[in-house]
């Protein structure tokens, strides 16, 4: 029976007088004798507890074994039952219960290394990074082995690594796209008008296959504005390519740079970027879009969390274009629930928005409710596979012009999208990613579709 250990020395350590330091013995004496003045009935009783708690906390279920651990505390309390609760309650997210675990086993026997380094571990853990490493150094000066010290080592690097003021990270692709329209136009044909009358569009404006080099450019500067990283400034930049093979008037570029404070609590995330955006269409300037997206996300759970947008965008277009009317202001709110599973090995994302437009000429302007549905997962390989699917109307708030006078647009767009990306010699990933668009809309000639098609190879540092 399980009560056997405590009556013939320690289950976490070899029992032997080198490995039973004085407290550690005394502790487990003082258990030893208030168990032999239990009735047989009772150590029965604690056995069965004992029994069923270990086989909680062997087979991970630390949650449930906690409360457990604790109620056998109350009637008979070893070294190990101790260490068995703050073990437990680490695991289970209980920080500070298991802190004071590993302190009181401390206080009783300052020479119990392991315990030392779970401390420093859960220290790390609330951010204590300097109470982390003075139990480190503890450790340390004893002459631990050599795995200890590797050990000690990874710890050390994560503790220098959240005490460094900044961070950045850069991220670079190049790769090919096939596009099967590249204008986003409709088919070619001639399209029957109301009341009489056909259109055949110009052929430039239509659906037109082409493929050309695509490539990405983003780098991030993370400043740390607080002592635990709770509060950092976010910088940077990103670059948008797409070159096409034989169509170069359709060419497109957007240089795009934000800025903002991030703050992260323990369950709570909030953004507030400022960004800006030069966009180029062909070899001619097309807009310039300023915007301001401040956001805010809940973690109800390790499984759990809800995040709230709002985005606010001023897009102006440069007169050369002529297409001064399509200047506009956006209004996008947003409401975005997403579950974990499994360590986030699997991640669920819902998206339910609405889009206002408002554009100069009100012909271009829309309400446009839209909902998503995304799914991620890394597969034990690394590979990293995602879905998504989006449903978009956009409903113009005035009657269009030619060709379809006096008619009312209404547009229903569905988006898929589906990637696959693998990581490879560390730094390195390649990728495929699918794309298809359908926009049907009660007016034929802007009813299109578009798939594409792209494989990139990528770096990350």
């Amino acid at each position: 029976m399980f009560l056997i250990v405590f009556l013939a020395g320690s289950t976490m350590v070899q029992a032997d007088e080198a490995a039973n330091p004085p407290g550690y013995k005394v502790k487990n004496q003082a258990a030893v004798k208030k168990l032999r003045q239990m009735s047989k009935q009772d150590i029965e009783n604690l056995d069965a507890l004992i029994s069923q708690a270990l086989e909680l906390y062997y087979d991970r279920k630390y949650t449930a074994a906690l409360p457990i651990f604790r109620d056998i505390a109350e009637k008979v309390e070893t070294m190990d039952i101790m260490f068995w609760i703050g073990t437990a309650a680490a695991k289970s997210g209980k920080l500070e219960l298991a802190k004071q675990q590993y302190e009181r086993m401390l206080q009783i026997d300052p020479s119990l290394d392991r315990v030392r380094l779970e401390l420093s571990t859960v220290y790390f853990a609330m951010g204590k990074n300097e109470a982390a490493k003075k139990q480190l150094d503890i450790v340390k000066a004893g002459d631990p082995p050599d795995q200890v010290l590797a050990s000690i080592a990874k710890l050390e690097t994560a503790i220098d690594e959240r005490s460094r003021k900044y961070d950045y990270n850069i991220r670079a692709t190049a790769g090919w796209i096939w596009d099967d329209n590249i204008t986003s136009g409709p088919e070619p044909g001639v399209y029957t008008l109301p009341g009489g009358g056909s259109l055949t569009p110009d052929p430039g404006s239509t659906k037109i296959r082409d493929d050309g080099f695509l490539a990405t450019l983003t780098g991030n500067f993370l400043y740390d504005m607080g002592d635990r990283k709770h509060f950092v400034w976010n910088t940077g930049a990103n670059i948008y390519s797409k070159t096409y093979r034989n169509f170069g008037e359709y060419d497109y570029l957007a240089l795009n740079l934000h800025t903002g404070p991030w703050w992260a609590g323990r369950k709570d995330i909030v953004k507030v970027p400022f960004n800006f955006t030069n966009t180029y269409y062909g070899s001619d300037r097309l807009s310039y879009i300023m915007s301001v997206d401040p956001s805010y996300e809940h973690f109800f759970s390790p499984m759990f969390s809800l995040r709230g947008a709002y985005t606010y965008k001023d897009e102006r277009y440069y007169q050369e274009s002529r297409a001064a009317d399509l200047d506009n202001i956006s209004n996008i709110i947003e409401l975005a629930p997403t579950l974990y599973f499994q360590n986030r090995r699997h991640i669920l994302t819902g998206r339910l928005g609405y889009d206002h437009h408002i554009a100069k000429s009100h012909q271009f302007s829309y309400y446009a409710p839209y909902a998503m549905l995304s799914y991620f997962t890394r597969f034990p390989i690394q590979t990293e596979l995602y879905l998504a699917y989006q449903w978009t109307q956009r409903d113009y708030a005035e009657e269009q012009p030619f060709p379809y006078p006096n008619q009312m647009r209404h547009d229903t767009r569905n988006y898929y999208t589906a990637s696959v990306s693998q990581p490879f010699a560390k730094y390195f990933y390649a990728a495929y990613i699918f794309a298809y668009t359908d926009n049907q809309s009660s007016l034929d000639i802007y009813t299109w579709d578009k798939t594409t098609h792209t494989i990139t190879l990528g770096c990350r540092f």
